[in-house]
């Protein structure tokens, strides 16, 4: 039996060697993967702030617009409240002028 054990032992540890280096081997692709994982996080961290960026200056484009807006709105009502045909009657004439350039500009 003595015989036994020791002729076995060479073969435990072959296959021990064996389990040992694919162990190293998954333990080498999980660290790849786990580097894959890592840069792609820090490339959606990056497209995050330059998105963030590009929102907030979006944001106060809009704001700023809005406000141009507002104050147009504000100067047509107070156009309108004064009730002054003739500025309507410029207004639609302007307005006729500008679409006849244009259309003759286009054809």
């Amino acid at each position: 039996m003595v015989d036994g054990r020791q002729s076995n032992t060479p073969a435990r540890r072959t296959n021990y060697s064996y389990i040992e280096e694919q162990n190293e081997e998954r333990t080498e692709l999980l660290n790849s993967k786990v580097n894959q994982l890592k840069h792609l996080a820090v490339q959606i961290g990056e497209e995050t702030k330059f998105q963030n960026k590009y929102l907030k200056e979006l944001h106060d484009n809009m704001d700023h617009t809005d406000s141009l807006v507002g104050q147009a709105r504000r100067r047509v009502v107070l156009l309108a409240r004064s009730g002054s045909w003739k500025i309507y009657l410029y207004l639609l004439l302007f307005a006729l002028f500008i679409f006849l350039v244009i259309y003759f500009l286009i054809k």
